[in-house]
């Protein structure tokens, strides 16, 4: 995912009140516990446990969607390695090893990091409860053909770059009839495009993800779709951002 220019600018206003940053560029003390090119692990001051351990990339990201592949592909390796070396100081057994991508799941730093807590058995942490009532089996399967294809095209236009080849079978992009079932299920983007058709055409080309869910497809043909199975025609003032929210 590549941001817009002005999301980009907003990164950079970002990154220069972020206190992770400072902390990279050495400007606020920290414990640091491993260094690359690419990467600083530092303890957490306010740690889950013992030995709890913060790794992120020394570049600002807010979200895991705006990592290059290269460099998530180095986290995920490294974290590995840094977790085999916890456990071996700290003589446990057990780690638990999550990621809060974004506010709604527990981001609460702007800088995107991963973090490797060391377990114990009766520790009394809880954090990752997050069991719920069983979900009727239509759901499942409502849920898994909505995701499914797109996850399938994400991981043939990615592999590639991260040096793999994508399993055989893997579409390569995503088909009309999918395109068009992302847009019945956001009822914000089907919105948009209902009450301002020119404006989103204009806005698709300057919008990274747009740009990408549309490139395959002939853009009129899809809103003509969109609007002819829709009784929907009064105006709206829905922006882009809220659409995409």
């Amino acid at each position: 995912m590549q941001p817009s220019p002005e999301q980009q600018k907003a990164i950079e206003q970002q990154k220069a009140q972020c206190i992770f940053c400072q902390i990279i560029d050495e400007k606020i003390p920290s414990k640091k516990v491993y260094e690359d090119k690419l990467l600083i692990g530092i303890l957490d001051i306010n740690p889950a446990s013992k030995g709890h351990v913060l790794l992120m990339p020394k570049e600002h990201y807010p979200i895991m969607p705006l990592i290059p592949p290269e460099t998530f592909k180095h986290l995920i390796d490294k974290t590995k390695e840094v977790d085999g070396c916890i456990k071996e100081a700290l003589l446990c057994k057990e780690t638990t090893i999550f990621i809060a991508n974004g506010a709604a799941a527990g981001q609460q730093s702007s800088h995107f990091m991963l973090h490797i807590i060391p377990r114990d058995g009766g520790d009394g942490l809880e954090m990752l409860d997050v069991g719920g009532e069983k979900a009727p089996e239509g759901e499942i399967k409502e849920v898994a053909a909505k995701i499914g294809p797109h996850l399938n095209a994400v991981l043939a236009r990615n592999l590639p770059a991260l040096g793999l080849k994508a399993p055989s079978g893997t579409p390569q992009k995503v088909t009309k009839e999918q395109l068009l079932q992302v847009i019945e299920s956001n009822p914000k983007l089907k919105e948009i495009i209902l009450n301002n058709p020119e404006q989103f055409k204009q806005l698709v080309p300057k919008h990274p993800q747009l740009s990408q869910l549309f490139q395959d497809f002939d853009l009129d043909d899809i809103l003509k779709q969109v609007i002819q199975k829709s009784k929907l025609k009064k105006p709206g003032k829905l922006s882009l951002d809220e659409a995409l929210k």
